[in-house]
């Protein structure tokens, strides 16, 4: 009998170490189809766009023998995004007023100065473009690329997880577009194309101009009408947040070093001329805001069903 039970240990053992090395190759295949496309598109000036993501994860599903499942948990979370980028495009059309002069406040408040054109005047040099301005205009593209590589994911290995925090992107999205239909933001590029604050220069077009740009990959995105006063709040800075809440929040303390990139990215909307700091601030809160509330909302949910579930045949239900 012991020798039988140490046998039977010993396979079980064995199987847990043969799915767990599996996981992880998966894992880094996964890893490197995202990346090596990621890298594709962006040295050809592209991003990815929900609608092609959807086909990279796809081809990707028929690895996996997940397709149907793919579909049917993407499709939504897709639609609704691409709901958000159509409607984000309407609300400069809406008449508000855009506000200009209390970012600007704020940073000179802060910092003596509007940041984005400090950082410039210190690292930026005119017809030459540095490592860390490829590294920073990449940072800036790649904030959605990560939102949706991370959605996969945990729809690969966390599903309830992924369905948490898609309801949190969508959320956090809507938030930002309410805001911009009240609140109007200019950005730094803007303001200083209309002479109010020193020159800035657009980082990122000066870098992606300079790849060879000669593929161009079908997206309805050519359909939507980007909304140029969109700054307040970022969600540049909001997405890589709730990224790295969600995280630490599955991950424990060990995904804390993850820190660094949302960092890196604030650092980089910042630098490139697209956001002020208190936009990369308000995004912060909104990351925090979505994911709480939804947290809440999915606890609450839980506790309610299990209120709800009868107590077993013959006992009392524990508590």
């Amino acid at each position: 009998m012991p020798v039988i039970f140490c046998k039977k240990t010993l396979a079980k053992i064995n199987n847990f170490k043969k799915e767990k090395l599996q996981g992880r190759l998966l894992m880094v295949f996964i890893a490197a189809y995202f990346l090596s496309i990621s890298a594709f598109m962006l040295l050809n000036g592209m991003w990815f766009s929900p609608d092609q993501f959807i086909i990279a994860g796809l081809v990707l599903a028929l690895f996996v023998a997940k397709p149907l499942s793919f579909l049917r948990d993407w499709i939504p979370f897709v639609f609704l995004f691409l709901s958000y980028e159509y409607l984000r495009g309407l609300a400069p059309k809406l008449g508000m007023g855009v506000h200009i002069y209390p970012m600007i406040h704020v940073d000179q408040f802060l910092v003596g100065g509007v940041l984005t054109v400090n950082l410039q005047n210190l690292l930026y040099t005119p017809g030459k473009l540095h490592f860390y301005d490829y590294l920073f205009s990449i940072l800036y593209m790649m904030h959605f690329i990560l939102l949706l590589v991370f959605a996969f994911f945990l729809w690969m290995k966390r599903r309830h997880e992924y369905k948490r925090f898609v309801v949190s992107t969508i959320t956090l999205a809507y938030a930002g577009f309410i805001t911009y239909v009240l609140y109007p933001a200019m950005p730094p590029w803007m303001a200083s194309d209309d002479g109010i604050i020193p020159h800035v220069t657009n980082v990122v077009s000066d870098t992606f101009n300079s790849f060879v740009q000669n593929v161009h990959l079908p997206s309805v995105y050519q359909f939507m009408d980007p909304n140029p006063v969109a700054a307040m709040p970022s969600l540049h800075a909001a997405f890589p947040m709730l990224v790295y809440l969600f995280m630490v929040d599955i991950f424990g303390k060990k995904a804390r070093l993850f820190i660094i990139y949302p960092v890196l990215v604030w650092i980089a909307i910042i630098y490139t001329g697209n956001h002020y700091i208190i936009d990369t601030i308000f995004g912060i809160l909104y990351a925090y805001a979505a994911f709480y509330a939804v947290k809440y909302f999915y606890k609450r949910k839980e506790r309610k069903e299990g209120e709800l579930t009868p107590a077993p045949a013959g006992g009392e239900a524990r508590n």
